[in-house]
């Protein structure tokens, strides 16, 4: 059975290692922040001071097959709504590792379909943390999809 260990170590490594790089050694966490509307939600990474959140995203925006991935993209919408609701962030930004889901939601925020108060950010994972990511990524798509017949 494929895990999601190595997501989350790609994730570590945006949280621990881009973002610091990106925004001049300020160091990020995940933490767990207020919502404007009472209730709480985890954040994949909160500056040391509070005024940067973010979430992070090691999904692509294309399947295996060729077809948008569209549960990944409603799960990142949906975690767009809880960003643009966290109390006291000053930026609010959207990491993603691949490329192809950073492209599909620029074009979607230019199109006036997802929120321009969300900044974007492509964080290019290392190639061995990259080539296991799609490691894993293939044997979660064998396991997902329907077994072929033989005649």
């Amino acid at each position: 059975m494929a895990n999601s260990r190595v997501h989350l170590e790609a994730e570590r490594w945006i949280v621990a290692e881009f973002l610091p790089r990106k925004f001049d050694g300020l160091l990020f966490s995940p933490r767990m922040l207020r919502l404007t509307w009472g209730g709480n939600f985890d954040f994949d990474a909160v500056s040391s001071d509070g005024e940067i959140v973010g979430l992070v995203s090691t999904s692509a925006a294309i399947t295996a097959t060729g077809n948008n991935a569209i549960g990944k993209i409603h799960k990142i919408k949906c975690d767009a709504l809880y960003l643009l609701h966290v109390v006291g962030a000053k930026r609010r930004i959207m990491i993603f590792a691949e490329d192809s889901m950073l492209k599909f939601f620029s074009k979607e925020q230019k199109s006036g379909r997802f929120p321009p108060e969300l900044e974007l950010l492509h964080a290019p994972l290392p190639s061995d943390l990259y080539s296991r990511l799609l490691m894993a990524r293939a044997v979660a798509s064998a396991e997902t999809s329907p077994a072929k017949e033989h005649t």
